[in-house]
């Protein structure tokens, strides 16, 4: 059996995906997390260029687009909930949804979630852990809200996630503990990769692959990242996550099998191989790097595509690529359409068609 095709369940209008890591500016500072991603420093992008940004985005695919903004912490920008109510509001956009670390105070988020669809409040061990009933507290009463908002027909989402850091694994159950009594579900559990995010490194400013016995080498830093209890207990909450959102189509001598994964199922049991595949990278999504460059996705392959801090050198791209990578770690890099070759386009034609749907 031969996998040929892979996608995003749930993409049922064609969107076009936009991953916006809203600048490197951070209150935390993780130690799973790279310095590329984060500082206490670096300057915000302003409200004009962010606007600009937006506008560029609206020409090209219209009002269909998926925007998936997080950082750094995204909500330090100052001019956060500002951008977010024009695209929501002014624009029309489709879809809004924030990852944050849940540092600000709860009346901030309950604001905020009125220009969003969904937040993913992402659980910190390092920091979370020294204020558990805070977090338990704070997230409770996000995912209550939104729950009353859909019942009204405003629908809105909240997904509580473990960046399941070793050694935290106490609070995590003490935490899964408080959240079950209170009835809060949409629970996700993510492991840390080592090093964090994909299988490239940058050596005097320029973006390299590694090379299959570096790629080696960090397969065996993974592997003794978790104790093997640890492992078992990553296993199993795996297994209770029903998200199974990524579709994989698979060839079997002429019929055509389907099968669903859970994104962080196929990094964990590293099913996330896709070299000499066509992706749809640039094509049907991009991103944003923390410091405004714009790529086809978190792998970066063919390069720079302008900077948010000079909008005049965006130039955005338009057709798929060849995946150069071992491997594609970044969750929203695994929801983009992919195709073993051009043989099989018909099993995404439809996602990767252009769909506008101009609200403007």
């Amino acid at each position: 059996m031969e996998a040929v095709a892979e996608f995003f369940t749930h993409n049922d209008t064609g969107w076009f995906s936009v991953d916006w890591y809203v600048g490197r500016r951070c209150n935390f500072d993780c130690t799973y997390c790279p310095t590329y991603l984060h500082d206490n420093y670096s300057k915000h992008v302003t409200y004009d260029n962010m606007k600009k940004f937006v506008d560029i985005i609206t020409e090209k695919h219209g009002t269909n687009v998926y925007w998936s903004l997080s950082g750094g912490e995204p909500t330090v920008n100052p001019d956060f909930m500002k951008i977010c109510h024009y695209i929501k509001h002014e624009v029309g956009c489709k879809h809004i949804s924030l990852t944050t670390n849940g540092s600000r105070k709860y009346e901030y988020f309950e604001k905020l979630f009125e220009n969003l669809d969904n937040i993913t409040l992402s659980l910190h061990l390092e920091y979370v852990g020294k204020r558990v009933d805070e977090y338990i507290e704070k997230a409770t009463k996000l995912y209550h809200w939104a729950e009353e908002q859909t019942a009204k027909g405003n629908e809105k989402s909240i997904i509580t996630r473990f960046m399941v850091w070793p050694k935290h694994f106490d609070t995590i159950m003490k935490m899964e503990e408080a959240f079950k009594k209170a009835n809060v579900r949409n629970i996700e559990y993510r492991v840390i990769r080592y090093p964090h995010g994909n299988n490239e490194r940058k050596e005097n400013g320029e973006l390299t692959y590694s090379n299959d016995k570096e790629f080696e080498k960090l397969k065996e830093l993974q592997d003794k990242l978790y104790s093997d209890d640890e492992k078992e207990i990553i296993k199993t909450r795996f297994s209770k996550e029903n998200k199974k959102k990524l579709k994989f189509l698979y060839k079997e001598n002429d019929k055509i099998i389907e099968k669903h994964y859970h994104y962080n199922q196929l990094n964990f049991e590293r099913m996330n191989n896709f070299k000499g595949w066509m992706c749809y990278g640039g094509a049907k999504a991009i991103k944003i790097d923390p410091s405004g460059d714009i790529y086809i996705g978190n792998c970066h392959v063919g390069g720079s595509y302008g900077n948010l801090y000079k909008p005049e050198t965006i130039k955005l791209p338009s057709d798929p690529v060849v995946c150069p990578k071992n491997r594609c770690t970044d969750n929203t890099d695994l929801k983009v359409p992919k195709i073993k070759d051009k043989s099989y386009l018909h099993l995404v034609k439809n996602l990767v068609k252009e769909h506008r749907d101009d609200k403007r």
